[in-house]
């Protein structure tokens, strides 16, 4: 019995990841919570200087709802995570290659120093 009660369990903890990117991620919505793996990649702004980034690899694609910079049908399996949180921000680089909950503020980009479709404002980081 109890081995059937773990698979049921476990099947409704795996619908429940899979729903919750059934829909768009809202921009500008104040505290989204979004899954992912963090990695840190080197990139060129429009002057051509180098930058380094935060990349969130989602495990599943997502779009971003209510901004005109994105196309709400584009779906996306990344996400520019950083933080205007002093603190926050210093503690990202810890992070990288880790499967991680990151809570903020997500935004379609729209300068040369945004490195993936959706932009994230983090004001939270955590493994899971």
């Amino acid at each position: 019995m109890r081995p059937l009660l773990l698979l049921i369990t476990l099947s409704f903890v795996l619908l429940a990841s899979v729903s919750a990117y059934a829909g768009c991620l809202q921009a500008e919505q104040a505290k989204t919570i979004i899954e992912g793996v963090v990695s840190e990649g080197s990139f060129e702004d429009a002057a051509g200087n180098p930058e380094q980034a935060f990349i969130l690899k989602l495990p599943v694609p997502t779009c971003l709802a209510g901004d005109e910079q994105l196309p709400e049908t584009e779906q996306v399996s990344t996400i520019h995570i950083y933080s205007s949180n002093d603190q926050v921000a210093q503690s990202i680089k810890g992070f990288v290659g880790k499967d991680v909950f990151v809570q903020g503020t997500p935004f379609g980009a729209h300068t040369a120093h945004h490195h993936a479709p959706i932009v994230m404002d983090i004001t939270a980081i955590e493994t899971y």
